[in-house]
């Protein structure tokens, strides 16, 4: 990732994948339309842009310029606080959808496997937003370098299923196994259901 100054405004540009909140001041007819603060997709940061004040419930800094008469007076960059959050929990902090994005109040990685035609285009694992992002990650093309990866298998599908991983971050506590046989014993562990789906998607489990 790269940053520049362009406009008086600090950019961020990065080749990856990335988070962009728009920075806009409505009133300012500088073309702030189209300026934006971008963060790697795996920044533990949820900016929201305010140009109307601090939004409430959420930690904010003041983007102040007294020398623009276009109010820039009452501008701010906010976010939740990393002190008031905590880690995630496993799995009352953890939700797995199959059937679109959830409801919000949730942040989610696609559980996706592009060789199995019954409904895996729709499948989401989740986490809620009031704890810190896990940083998880999903590949359906093996494990993901410089990450603790765990594979999710199920041998009765045909359909590829033997190179598909969920990582986490080396950091990470989150302890993650796989059972497509029930849940393990001694371990805590959140069902992974596709009804949809004929190859024994019943009894598979996520555990830590």
């Amino acid at each position: 990732m790269s940053c520049y100054i362009s406009d008086h405004f600090i950019s961020i540009t990065t080749l990856l994948p990335a988070r962009c909140t728009q920075i806009h001041e409505a009133a300012d007819p500088h073309t702030w339309q189209d300026n934006y603060l971008c963060e790697p997709l795996d920044s533990p940061y949820h900016f929201v842009w305010s140009s109307a004040g601090p939004v409430a419930g959420k930690s904010c800094i003041q983007w102040l310029e007294p020398a623009d008469p276009h109010t820039w007076h009452d501008n701010y960059l906010c976010a939740d606080s990393m002190l008031t959050q905590r880690e995630a929990q496993f799995p009352q902090d953890f939700w797995f959808y199959t059937s679109g994005f959830p409801r919000t109040g949730y942040d989610c990685i696609r559980i996706h496997e592009a060789a199995d035609p019954n409904s895996w285009h729709d499948n989401f694992f989740c986490w809620s937003q009031e704890v810190m992002d896990p940083g998880l990650k999903w590949n359906s093309a093996g494990p993901i370098k410089g990450m603790t990866c765990t594979q999710i298998h199920e041998a009765a599908d045909p359909h590829t299923w033997a190179d598909n991983y969920l990582c986490v971050p080396p950091s990470s506590k989150l302890k993650f196994r796989w059972s497509s046989a029930g849940p393990i014993r001694g371990l805590s562990c959140l069902q992974w259901r596709e009804a949809h789906d004929p190859h024994t998607w019943n009894d598979n489990f996520l555990c830590a």
